[in-house]
Protein backbone atom coordinates (compact mmCIF):
# COMPACT_ATOMS: atom_id res chain seq x y z
CA UNK A 1 0.00 0.00 0.00
CA UNK A 2 1.24 3.26 -0.95
CA UNK A 3 2.23 6.15 1.63
CA UNK A 4 -0.66 8.06 -0.07
CA UNK A 5 -3.73 5.23 0.30
CA UNK A 6 -2.56 4.85 3.92
CA UNK A 7 -3.18 8.32 4.44
CA UNK A 8 -6.30 8.14 2.51
CA UNK A 9 -7.65 5.36 4.33
CA UNK A 10 -6.71 7.40 7.95
CA UNK A 11 -8.61 10.65 6.66
CA UNK A 12 -11.86 8.31 5.62
CA UNK A 13 -11.96 6.09 9.12
CA UNK A 14 -11.50 9.87 10.99
CA UNK A 15 -14.47 11.26 9.26
CA UNK A 16 -16.13 8.18 10.25
CA UNK A 17 -15.52 7.99 13.55
CA UNK A 18 -16.41 12.29 13.54
CA UNK A 19 -20.03 11.24 11.33
CA UNK A 20 -20.84 8.09 14.07
CA UNK A 21 -20.81 8.45 17.59
CA UNK A 22 -19.90 6.36 19.87
CA UNK A 23 -22.14 4.36 22.16
CA UNK A 24 -21.41 6.16 25.22
CA UNK A 25 -21.63 9.81 23.35
CA UNK A 26 -25.30 8.09 22.05
CA UNK A 27 -26.45 7.36 25.81
CA UNK A 28 -25.20 10.72 26.84
CA UNK A 29 -27.26 12.58 24.14
CA UNK A 30 -30.53 10.67 24.75
CA UNK A 31 -30.63 12.01 28.45
CA UNK A 32 -29.62 15.50 27.16
CA UNK A 33 -32.45 15.39 24.33
CA UNK A 34 -34.91 14.67 26.97
CA UNK A 35 -34.11 17.36 29.40
CA UNK A 36 -33.99 19.76 25.96
CA UNK A 37 -38.01 18.16 25.97
CA UNK A 38 -38.87 18.19 29.40
CA UNK A 39 -36.92 22.24 29.82
CA UNK A 40 -39.35 23.02 26.84
CA UNK A 41 -42.62 21.79 27.76
CA UNK A 42 -42.10 23.53 30.89
CA UNK A 43 -41.60 26.76 29.80
CA UNK A 44 -44.37 26.34 27.34
CA UNK A 45 -46.93 25.59 31.19
CA UNK A 46 -45.20 27.99 32.88
CA UNK A 47 -45.79 30.89 29.96
CA UNK A 48 -49.56 29.79 29.43
CA UNK A 49 -50.24 29.49 33.54
CA UNK A 50 -48.10 33.20 33.39
CA UNK A 51 -50.49 34.08 30.57
CA UNK A 52 -53.78 32.95 32.49
CA UNK A 53 -52.51 34.59 36.21
CA UNK A 54 -51.96 38.03 34.32
CA UNK A 55 -55.35 37.75 32.35
CA UNK A 56 -52.97 38.62 29.39
CA UNK A 57 -54.49 39.07 25.75
CA UNK A 58 -53.27 36.45 22.80
CA UNK A 59 -51.09 39.97 21.46
CA UNK A 60 -49.32 40.32 24.79
CA UNK A 61 -49.14 36.75 25.47
CA UNK A 62 -47.40 36.29 21.99
CA UNK A 63 -45.01 39.02 22.92
CA UNK A 64 -44.85 36.99 26.42
CA UNK A 65 -43.81 34.28 24.59
CA UNK A 66 -41.57 35.64 22.32
CA UNK A 67 -39.19 37.34 25.21
CA UNK A 68 -39.80 34.12 27.04
CA UNK A 69 -37.83 31.74 24.79
CA UNK A 70 -34.91 34.56 23.99
CA UNK A 71 -34.78 34.38 28.49
CA UNK A 72 -34.45 30.87 27.85
CA UNK A 73 -32.12 30.27 25.13
CA UNK A 74 -29.46 32.61 26.64
CA UNK A 75 -30.44 31.42 30.38
CA UNK A 76 -31.13 27.89 30.87
CA UNK A 77 -29.49 26.48 27.07
CA UNK A 78 -26.68 28.81 27.28
CA UNK A 79 -26.64 29.28 24.02
CA UNK A 80 -25.96 32.18 21.83
CA UNK A 81 -29.27 34.57 20.75
CA UNK A 82 -28.41 34.42 17.76
CA UNK A 83 -28.68 30.75 17.25
CA UNK A 84 -31.88 30.92 18.07
CA UNK A 85 -32.47 33.21 15.56
CA UNK A 86 -31.06 31.20 12.24
CA UNK A 87 -33.10 30.80 9.22
CA UNK A 88 -35.49 27.80 10.20
CA UNK A 89 -34.71 26.24 6.53
CA UNK A 90 -31.25 25.49 8.42
CA UNK A 91 -32.42 24.33 11.87
CA UNK A 92 -35.77 22.69 13.13
CA UNK A 93 -37.69 23.37 9.84
CA UNK A 94 -35.47 21.30 7.13
CA UNK A 95 -37.53 18.31 7.33
CA UNK A 96 -41.60 18.08 6.92
CA UNK A 97 -42.57 18.01 10.64
CA UNK A 98 -40.63 21.57 11.58
CA UNK A 99 -42.14 22.98 8.30
CA UNK A 100 -45.43 21.44 9.59
CA UNK A 101 -44.80 23.38 12.93
CA UNK A 102 -44.54 26.53 11.08
CA UNK A 103 -47.38 26.85 9.05
CA UNK A 104 -49.58 25.81 11.64
CA UNK A 105 -48.07 28.97 14.21
CA UNK A 106 -48.53 31.06 11.24
CA UNK A 107 -52.42 30.17 10.89
CA UNK A 108 -53.30 29.26 14.57
CA UNK A 109 -52.20 32.97 15.78
CA UNK A 110 -54.51 35.30 13.24
CA UNK A 111 -57.16 32.30 13.18
CA UNK A 112 -57.43 32.25 17.33
CA UNK A 113 -57.52 36.04 17.32
CA UNK A 114 -60.86 35.56 15.42
CA UNK A 115 -62.01 32.76 17.64
CA UNK A 116 -62.01 35.12 20.62
CA UNK A 117 -63.71 37.95 18.52
CA UNK A 118 -66.40 35.98 17.88
CA UNK A 119 -66.59 34.66 21.43
CA UNK A 120 -66.64 38.16 23.46
CA UNK A 121 -69.92 38.77 24.88
CA UNK A 122 -73.42 38.08 23.57
CA UNK A 123 -73.20 39.25 20.03
CA UNK A 124 -69.25 38.68 19.84
CA UNK A 125 -67.21 41.76 19.17
CA UNK A 126 -65.83 40.61 15.69
CA UNK A 127 -66.97 44.02 14.14
CA UNK A 128 -64.86 45.97 17.01
CA UNK A 129 -61.43 43.97 16.63
CA UNK A 130 -61.35 41.88 13.88
CA UNK A 131 -59.26 44.45 12.34
CA UNK A 132 -56.33 43.58 14.16
CA UNK A 133 -56.61 39.61 13.17
CA UNK A 134 -56.24 40.95 9.67
CA UNK A 135 -53.37 42.91 9.97
CA UNK A 136 -51.53 40.15 12.11
CA UNK A 137 -51.95 37.87 8.81
CA UNK A 138 -50.66 40.42 6.78
CA UNK A 139 -47.96 41.01 9.17
CA UNK A 140 -46.95 37.59 9.44
CA UNK A 141 -46.90 36.46 5.93
CA UNK A 142 -44.81 39.38 5.09
CA UNK A 143 -42.24 38.90 7.70
CA UNK A 144 -42.20 35.31 7.37
CA UNK A 145 -41.56 35.66 3.87
CA UNK A 146 -38.45 38.00 4.40
CA UNK A 147 -36.82 36.22 7.01
CA UNK A 148 -37.58 32.54 7.52
CA UNK A 149 -37.14 32.64 11.27
CA UNK A 150 -40.59 31.86 13.39
CA UNK A 151 -40.23 32.92 16.22
CA UNK A 152 -38.76 36.78 14.91
CA UNK A 153 -41.26 36.75 12.72
CA UNK A 154 -44.29 35.92 16.03
CA UNK A 155 -42.72 38.97 17.67
CA UNK A 156 -42.55 41.65 14.50
CA UNK A 157 -46.21 40.55 14.51
CA UNK A 158 -47.18 40.90 17.78
CA UNK A 159 -45.71 44.26 18.65
CA UNK A 160 -46.41 45.70 15.30
CA UNK A 161 -50.28 44.98 16.60
CA UNK A 162 -49.56 45.85 20.20
CA UNK A 163 -48.67 49.34 18.47
CA UNK A 164 -51.26 49.59 16.32
CA UNK A 165 -53.91 49.15 19.17
CA UNK A 166 -52.20 51.37 21.39
CA UNK A 167 -51.69 54.61 19.02
CA UNK A 168 -55.65 53.85 17.46
CA UNK A 169 -57.18 53.31 21.45
CA UNK A 170 -59.98 55.70 21.84
CA UNK A 171 -59.23 59.02 24.02
CA UNK A 172 -61.63 60.79 26.07
CA UNK A 173 -62.19 64.51 24.11
CA UNK A 174 -60.49 67.57 26.06
CA UNK A 175 -63.31 69.78 25.20
CA UNK A 176 -66.44 70.23 27.45
CA UNK A 177 -69.61 72.28 27.42
CA UNK A 178 -72.91 72.22 28.64
CA UNK A 179 -74.85 71.31 31.84
CA UNK A 180 -72.76 72.21 35.06
CA UNK A 181 -75.08 69.09 37.13
CA UNK A 182 -74.47 66.37 33.80
CA UNK A 183 -70.90 67.51 33.50
CA UNK A 184 -70.34 66.60 37.13
CA UNK A 185 -72.15 63.38 37.09
CA UNK A 186 -69.43 62.49 33.85
CA UNK A 187 -66.96 63.57 36.04
CA UNK A 188 -67.90 61.16 38.99
CA UNK A 189 -68.07 58.28 36.21
CA UNK A 190 -64.59 59.11 35.33
CA UNK A 191 -63.55 58.53 38.26
CA UNK A 192 -64.77 55.25 38.23
CA UNK A 193 -63.82 54.69 34.82
CA UNK A 194 -66.75 54.45 33.08
CA UNK A 195 -65.64 56.65 30.27
CA UNK A 196 -62.35 54.91 29.71
CA UNK A 197 -62.14 54.05 25.84
CA UNK A 198 -65.04 57.33 25.25
CA UNK A 199 -63.74 59.96 22.89
CA UNK A 200 -66.92 62.39 21.84
CA UNK A 201 -70.03 61.33 24.18
CA UNK A 202 -73.24 63.66 24.35
CA UNK A 203 -75.27 62.98 27.81
CA UNK A 204 -78.96 64.38 28.24
CA UNK A 205 -80.01 63.78 31.55
CA UNK A 206 -84.25 64.63 31.93
CA UNK A 207 -86.49 64.91 35.01
CA UNK A 208 -90.21 66.32 34.08
CA UNK A 209 -90.47 67.21 38.17
CA UNK A 210 -87.59 69.01 38.12
CA UNK A 211 -87.53 72.73 37.60
CA UNK A 212 -85.00 72.32 34.60
CA UNK A 213 -86.88 68.96 32.97
CA UNK A 214 -83.98 68.81 30.34
CA UNK A 215 -80.12 69.08 30.94
CA UNK A 216 -77.92 68.51 28.25
CA UNK A 217 -74.47 68.29 28.17
CA UNK A 218 -70.98 66.75 26.68
CA UNK A 219 -67.32 66.12 26.16
CA UNK A 220 -66.22 66.85 22.41
CA UNK A 221 -70.12 66.80 21.19
CA UNK A 222 -72.61 69.03 22.39
CA UNK A 223 -76.70 68.14 21.88
CA UNK A 224 -76.64 68.85 18.57
CA UNK A 225 -74.11 66.61 17.52
CA UNK A 226 -75.61 63.54 15.13
CA UNK A 227 -74.13 60.31 15.86
CA UNK A 228 -75.60 56.73 14.53
CA UNK A 229 -77.72 55.22 17.06
CA UNK A 230 -77.87 51.29 15.91
CA UNK A 231 -80.71 49.40 17.78
CA UNK A 232 -82.27 51.88 19.08
CA UNK A 233 -83.72 52.32 15.79
CA UNK A 234 -85.51 49.10 16.70
CA UNK A 235 -87.38 51.09 19.39
CA UNK A 236 -88.69 53.80 17.21
CA UNK A 237 -89.40 50.72 15.32
CA UNK A 238 -91.76 49.59 17.75
CA UNK A 239 -93.75 52.56 18.84
CA UNK A 240 -94.64 53.40 15.00
CA UNK A 241 -95.54 49.41 14.99
CA UNK A 242 -97.63 50.06 17.94
CA UNK A 243 -99.16 53.12 16.30
CA UNK A 244 -100.14 51.56 13.04
CA UNK A 245 -101.89 48.64 14.86
CA UNK A 246 -103.83 51.24 17.12
CA UNK A 247 -104.97 53.02 14.00
CA UNK A 248 -105.93 49.66 12.48
CA UNK A 249 -103.74 49.02 9.98
CA UNK A 250 -101.67 46.32 11.28
CA UNK A 251 -103.05 43.36 13.38
CA UNK A 252 -100.28 42.21 15.75
CA UNK A 253 -101.23 38.60 15.91
CA UNK A 254 -101.53 38.37 11.95
CA UNK A 255 -98.41 36.66 9.95
CA UNK A 256 -96.19 39.08 8.94
CA UNK A 257 -96.62 37.22 5.22
CA UNK A 258 -99.66 39.07 5.29
CA UNK A 259 -97.62 42.84 4.56
CA UNK A 260 -95.17 40.95 2.52
CA UNK A 261 -96.56 38.56 0.16
CA UNK A 262 -92.90 37.72 -1.33
CA UNK A 263 -92.74 35.78 1.97
CA UNK A 264 -95.43 33.32 1.64
CA UNK A 265 -94.89 29.80 1.47
CA UNK A 266 -91.79 30.02 4.19
CA UNK A 267 -91.57 29.51 7.63
CA UNK A 268 -90.37 33.06 8.36
CA UNK A 269 -93.52 34.29 6.67
CA UNK A 270 -95.67 32.55 9.06
CA UNK A 271 -94.23 34.07 11.88
CA UNK A 272 -96.57 37.23 13.46
CA UNK A 273 -95.96 40.69 13.46
CA UNK A 274 -95.97 40.22 17.56
CA UNK A 275 -93.11 37.09 17.55
CA UNK A 276 -91.16 39.60 15.38
CA UNK A 277 -90.98 42.43 17.95
CA UNK A 278 -90.38 40.46 21.22
CA UNK A 279 -87.79 38.58 19.16
CA UNK A 280 -89.49 35.12 19.58
CA UNK A 281 -89.98 34.71 15.67
CA UNK A 282 -86.77 31.78 15.73
CA UNK A 283 -85.30 34.18 13.57
CA UNK A 284 -81.20 34.38 13.45
CA UNK A 285 -79.80 38.21 14.17
CA UNK A 286 -78.79 38.31 10.91
CA UNK A 287 -79.52 36.62 7.54
CA UNK A 288 -76.41 34.17 6.02
CA UNK A 289 -75.42 36.87 2.84
CA UNK A 290 -74.98 39.54 4.98
CA UNK A 291 -72.56 37.47 7.80
CA UNK A 292 -70.77 36.64 4.80
CA UNK A 293 -70.45 39.88 4.20
CA UNK A 294 -70.01 40.90 7.24
CA UNK A 295 -66.70 38.42 7.39
CA UNK A 296 -64.68 40.35 5.07
CA UNK A 297 -65.99 43.85 5.49
CA UNK A 298 -65.74 44.50 9.26
CA UNK A 299 -62.43 44.18 9.89
CA UNK A 300 -61.86 46.43 6.86
CA UNK A 301 -64.42 49.23 8.98
CA UNK A 302 -66.74 48.94 6.06
CA UNK A 303 -70.75 49.03 6.97
CA UNK A 304 -72.57 45.28 5.89
CA UNK A 305 -75.90 45.60 6.55
CA UNK A 306 -76.19 47.27 2.90
CA UNK A 307 -78.47 44.21 1.51
CA UNK A 308 -81.65 45.49 -0.58
CA UNK A 309 -85.23 44.31 -0.42
CA UNK A 310 -84.81 41.51 -3.03
CA UNK A 311 -81.32 40.14 -0.53
CA UNK A 312 -82.85 40.80 2.57
CA UNK A 313 -86.35 38.62 1.52
CA UNK A 314 -84.08 35.60 0.03
CA UNK A 315 -82.18 35.38 3.35
CA UNK A 316 -85.88 35.93 5.27
CA UNK A 317 -86.82 33.39 3.66
CA UNK A 318 -83.57 30.96 3.85
CA UNK A 319 -84.65 31.21 7.83
CA UNK A 320 -85.79 27.66 9.44
CA UNK A 321 -87.13 29.02 13.04
CA UNK A 322 -85.16 26.59 14.71
CA UNK A 323 -86.70 28.34 18.05
CA UNK A 324 -89.64 29.70 17.68
CA UNK A 325 -91.42 30.68 20.88
CA UNK A 326 -88.25 31.43 22.41
CA UNK A 327 -86.66 35.11 22.77
CA UNK A 328 -83.54 35.08 19.93
CA UNK A 329 -82.25 38.80 19.44
CA UNK A 330 -82.56 39.13 15.48
CA UNK A 331 -81.31 42.35 14.04
CA UNK A 332 -83.38 40.37 10.25
CA UNK A 333 -86.30 40.14 12.35
CA UNK A 334 -86.78 43.43 13.35
CA UNK A 335 -85.95 45.07 9.73
CA UNK A 336 -89.05 42.52 8.77
CA UNK A 337 -91.11 43.53 11.07
CA UNK A 338 -90.34 47.49 10.24
CA UNK A 339 -90.52 46.41 6.53
CA UNK A 340 -93.81 44.73 6.95
CA UNK A 341 -96.13 47.76 8.62
CA UNK A 342 -94.08 50.37 6.08
CA UNK A 343 -95.77 47.91 3.27
CA UNK A 344 -99.42 47.98 5.08
CA UNK A 345 -99.32 51.43 5.53
CA UNK A 346 -98.32 52.15 1.96
CA UNK A 347 -95.11 54.32 2.57
CA UNK A 348 -91.36 53.59 2.52
CA UNK A 349 -89.72 53.00 5.97
CA UNK A 350 -87.98 56.37 6.07
CA UNK A 351 -91.16 58.38 5.23
CA UNK A 352 -93.22 56.30 7.70
CA UNK A 353 -90.89 57.23 10.61
CA UNK A 354 -90.54 60.47 9.47
CA UNK A 355 -94.24 61.51 9.41
CA UNK A 356 -95.31 59.01 12.27
CA UNK A 357 -92.67 59.46 14.79
CA UNK A 358 -89.77 62.69 14.08
CA UNK A 359 -92.53 65.30 12.60
CA UNK A 360 -94.85 64.57 15.46
CA UNK A 361 -92.13 65.13 18.32
CA UNK A 362 -90.62 67.67 16.75
CA UNK A 363 -87.39 65.72 16.09
CA UNK A 364 -85.67 67.95 13.52
CA UNK A 365 -82.31 65.98 14.01
CA UNK A 366 -83.01 62.38 13.40
CA UNK A 367 -82.94 60.81 10.01
CA UNK A 368 -83.05 57.26 8.64
CA UNK A 369 -79.41 56.86 6.80
CA UNK A 370 -80.14 55.30 3.85
CA UNK A 371 -78.32 54.65 0.26
CA UNK A 372 -76.26 57.91 1.46
CA UNK A 373 -74.20 59.04 4.57
CA UNK A 374 -75.40 61.39 7.00
CA UNK A 375 -72.56 61.67 9.27
CA UNK A 376 -68.93 61.17 9.16
CA UNK A 377 -67.63 58.08 10.45
CA UNK A 378 -66.72 57.18 14.08
CA UNK A 379 -64.43 54.19 15.71
CA UNK A 380 -64.35 50.72 16.77
CA UNK A 381 -63.88 50.01 20.05
CA UNK A 382 -60.44 49.03 19.89
CA UNK A 383 -59.99 52.49 17.86
CA UNK A 384 -60.67 51.21 13.94
CA UNK A 385 -61.80 54.24 11.97
CA UNK A 386 -65.21 52.40 10.49
CA UNK A 387 -67.24 53.77 7.71
CA UNK A 388 -70.91 55.59 8.47
CA UNK A 389 -73.23 52.13 8.35
CA UNK A 390 -75.32 53.62 4.97
CA UNK A 391 -78.29 50.74 4.66
CA UNK A 392 -81.31 49.93 2.90
CA UNK A 393 -83.73 46.89 3.39
CA UNK A 394 -82.48 46.92 7.30
CA UNK A 395 -82.68 49.99 7.98
CA UNK A 396 -85.36 49.43 10.91
CA UNK A 397 -82.87 47.53 12.61
CA UNK A 398 -80.31 49.95 13.31
CA UNK A 399 -80.37 53.18 10.10
CA UNK A 400 -81.47 55.98 12.67
CA UNK A 401 -79.01 59.29 12.88
CA UNK A 402 -79.86 61.56 16.08
CA UNK A 403 -78.91 63.72 18.77
CA UNK A 404 -79.35 63.96 22.10
CA UNK A 405 -81.50 67.07 22.14
CA UNK A 406 -83.83 64.93 19.99
CA UNK A 407 -83.71 61.98 21.52
CA UNK A 408 -84.32 64.07 25.12
CA UNK A 409 -87.64 64.98 22.97
CA UNK A 410 -88.90 61.78 22.87
CA UNK A 411 -87.87 60.69 26.27
CA UNK A 412 -89.87 63.21 27.44
CA UNK A 413 -93.06 62.41 25.81
CA UNK A 414 -92.53 58.66 26.38
CA UNK A 415 -92.45 59.59 30.16
CA UNK A 416 -95.69 61.93 29.97
CA UNK A 417 -97.38 59.31 27.61
CA UNK A 418 -97.76 61.45 24.79
CA UNK A 419 -95.73 59.83 22.45
CA UNK A 420 -97.53 57.61 19.73
CA UNK A 421 -97.63 53.94 20.29
CA UNK A 422 -97.17 54.11 24.24
CA UNK A 423 -98.24 50.37 24.31
CA UNK A 424 -94.77 49.14 22.62
CA UNK A 425 -93.73 49.96 25.88
CA UNK A 426 -95.86 47.55 27.91
CA UNK A 427 -93.62 44.54 28.43
CA UNK A 428 -95.60 41.21 27.52
CA UNK A 429 -92.83 38.27 26.99
CA UNK A 430 -90.04 37.45 28.61
CA UNK A 431 -86.70 37.25 27.74
CA UNK A 432 -83.51 35.57 28.09
CA UNK A 433 -83.16 37.55 31.17
CA UNK A 434 -84.72 36.37 34.59
CA UNK A 435 -85.28 40.54 35.49
CA UNK A 436 -86.23 41.34 32.12
CA UNK A 437 -89.60 41.49 29.67
CA UNK A 438 -89.77 43.12 26.46
CA UNK A 439 -92.88 44.93 24.51
CA UNK A 440 -92.24 46.32 21.12
CA UNK A 441 -88.50 45.95 21.40
CA UNK A 442 -88.75 47.85 24.62
CA UNK A 443 -87.04 45.80 27.57
CA UNK A 444 -88.13 46.17 30.87
CA UNK A 445 -86.03 45.43 34.02
CA UNK A 446 -86.22 45.46 37.41
CA UNK A 447 -82.92 46.12 39.10
CA UNK A 448 -81.70 45.35 42.48
CA UNK A 449 -82.52 48.85 43.91
CA UNK A 450 -85.94 48.70 43.25
CA UNK A 451 -86.00 50.62 40.03
CA UNK A 452 -88.10 49.65 37.10
CA UNK A 453 -86.25 50.60 33.70
CA UNK A 454 -87.38 50.38 30.26
CA UNK A 455 -85.17 50.90 27.90
CA UNK A 456 -83.05 49.96 24.60
CA UNK A 457 -79.26 50.53 23.64
CA UNK A 458 -77.98 50.63 20.20
CA UNK A 459 -74.27 50.30 18.22
CA UNK A 460 -72.88 50.15 14.99
CA UNK A 461 -69.19 49.59 13.72
CA UNK A 462 -68.43 53.39 15.04
CA UNK A 463 -71.26 54.31 17.15
CA UNK A 464 -72.72 53.39 20.46
CA UNK A 465 -76.26 54.79 22.24
CA UNK A 466 -78.92 54.37 25.16
CA UNK A 467 -81.95 55.39 26.50
CA UNK A 468 -83.44 54.07 29.75
CA UNK A 469 -86.26 55.25 31.36
CA UNK A 470 -87.05 55.55 34.51
CA UNK A 471 -91.12 56.02 34.44
CA UNK A 472 -92.17 56.35 38.01
CA UNK A 473 -90.05 58.43 38.93
CA UNK A 474 -89.89 60.71 35.40
CA UNK A 475 -86.25 60.24 34.76
CA UNK A 476 -84.85 59.68 31.70
CA UNK A 477 -80.50 59.58 30.99
CA UNK A 478 -79.58 59.62 26.91
CA UNK A 479 -75.88 58.94 25.91
CA UNK A 480 -74.56 58.91 22.52
CA UNK A 481 -70.62 58.02 21.63
CA UNK A 482 -68.94 58.53 18.75
CA UNK A 483 -67.31 55.08 19.45
CA UNK A 484 -69.00 51.87 19.70
CA UNK A 485 -68.51 51.48 23.22
CA UNK A 486 -71.33 50.07 24.56
CA UNK A 487 -72.79 53.04 25.68
CA UNK A 488 -75.65 51.30 27.71
CA UNK A 489 -72.88 50.80 30.74
CA UNK A 490 -72.35 54.52 31.35
CA UNK A 491 -76.07 55.33 31.39
CA UNK A 492 -77.05 52.71 33.11
CA UNK A 493 -74.55 53.85 35.72
CA UNK A 494 -75.86 57.34 35.12
CA UNK A 495 -79.53 56.69 35.82
CA UNK A 496 -78.54 54.20 38.35
CA UNK A 497 -77.23 57.53 40.61
CA UNK A 498 -80.41 59.18 40.16
CA UNK A 499 -82.90 56.78 41.44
Amino acid sequence: MSPVQDLRGETNATLRSTQRPLPGQRALGRPRHMANVVAGISLVAVWLVLGLVLALGLVELLLLGALMTAAFQTLVRRDALRKLLDRDTASFATRRPGKFLVAGVLVFIPASMVAVTLSGGRYGRYTDDSWKALLMLVVLAASYIATRRLLLTVLIGAVTVAIASWALSPNLADTRNGDPTVLAHLDHQATEGWLTGYHDVAVAEIELNASRPVRLAGIGANGTTPMEIGSMTKAMTGLVIADAARRGEIRMDAPVSTYLPQLKGSPAGTATMHELVTHTAGYAEFGAATVRSAAWKAPLGLGFLTADTRQMTNEAREQTLSTPGRYAYSTLGSAIAGQAVAAATHMNYPDLMRTRLFEPLGMSGTAIEVHHALIAGGKSRTGLPVQPWVMDAYAPGGAAVSTTRDLAKLATALLDGTAPGMPALEPTTGTDQSNTRIGHFWQVSTWENGQTITAHAGQTGGYAAYLGLDIPRHKAVIVLSDVANNANDLGIELLADRG
